[in-house]
């Protein structure tokens, strides 16, 4: 199988993924996730496959969601040019879904993360059951001070709340050191020794019975379950969805962040809109 936005590749029992726009940092546009989509369901059919690696080509994991507003890679990233609300709510419940489908992947899944992990880059190692980090790595979600509503709510279940409040309501990053010690990556290492140390967990996956995995899993899961989780995922999107529509009628005095990325470009909005969180040391 071969894709324009992701490289599928399957070595012996394991799959792996790469979010390949390098170029973009790997931001998530409709045309990467359709490919996702398709490899993630072929790695969790074909019986061959024993576990499934998720990392990122370039220097970045995965910085969050594609938010440049280009029609021409992203159609349907742009709500105001959709009328109606059913597409906009289709395709943020179709965001939900996917990172719930992958926290209910079938088989073990490994996320390998170097440089940016921010937004729903978060919300795919926080799917996965290991994360490893390189020392280079940054995390966190911006979203609350784009005026959107992040990808909830895993970061709740990994993190405990008092935490995930206080990274969510400020959009604060983080390094790859706090990173391992708040437990939202499993584990950190030296650049040079992620492939090495993803390597050896893999092969230590692949040495356990694999029934023993599925049901020790299926436990876990079935314990995120009870305490609400897919409620929460349903929830989280329409609140989404919510925080979208929102965002043309934003109060005055409020920064807006897409006013100002379509007068001054991308790269000017994020610097405006993190400059007086600078100030304040978030």
């Amino acid at each position: 199988m071969s894709f324009e936005n992701i490289i599928y590749k399957k070595e012996g029992k394991i799959a792996t993924i790469s979010l390949n726009r390098p170029a973009k940092l790997n931001a998530l546009n409709e045309p990467l996730l359709a490919d996702f989509d398709e490899a993630l369901n072929d790695a969790g059919e074909d019986k061959k496959v024993a576990l499934l690696i998720i990392q990122g080509e370039g220097r970045a994991f995965c910085a969050g969601y594609d938010a440049s507003g280009d029609e021409k890679t992203d159609p349907a990233f742009d709500w105001r040019n959709k009328p109606m609300m059913y597409d906009l709510y289709t395709r943020e419940r179709r965001r939900q879904d996917r990172i719930e489908n992958l926290a209910r992947f079938p088989k073990p899944t490994i996320a390998k993360i170097q440089g940016y992990c921010l937004e729903a880059g978060c919300s795919i190692i926080l799917a996965c059951d290991f994360a490893i980090a390189a020392e280079d790595a940054q995390f966190g979600d911006p979203s609350v001070r784009m005026g959107m509503c992040t990808d909830l709510p895993l970061w709740y279940y990994v993190i405990g709340i008092k935490r995930a409040k206080e990274l969510m309501l400020t959009g604060r990053t983080m390094d790859a050191a706090e990173a391992e010690r708040i437990g939202l990556v499993t584990k950190t290492v030296p650049a040079g020794q992620i492939d090495e140390e993803v390597r050896n967990l893999a092969q230590t996956l692949m040495t356990s019975p694999s029934d023993a995995l599925r049901n020790n899993r299926e436990a876990f899961q079935a314990a995120l379950e009870a305490r609400g989780l897919s409620a929460g995922f349903r929830f989280a999107g329409d609140m989404r969805v919510f925080s979208v529509l929102q965002r043309p009628g934003s109060r005055p005095r409020e920064f807006n962040f897409f006013d100002v990325r379509d007068k001054k470009g991308l790269k000017a909005a994020f610097e405006e809109m993190n400059a007086p969180f600078r100030k304040l040391g978030y």
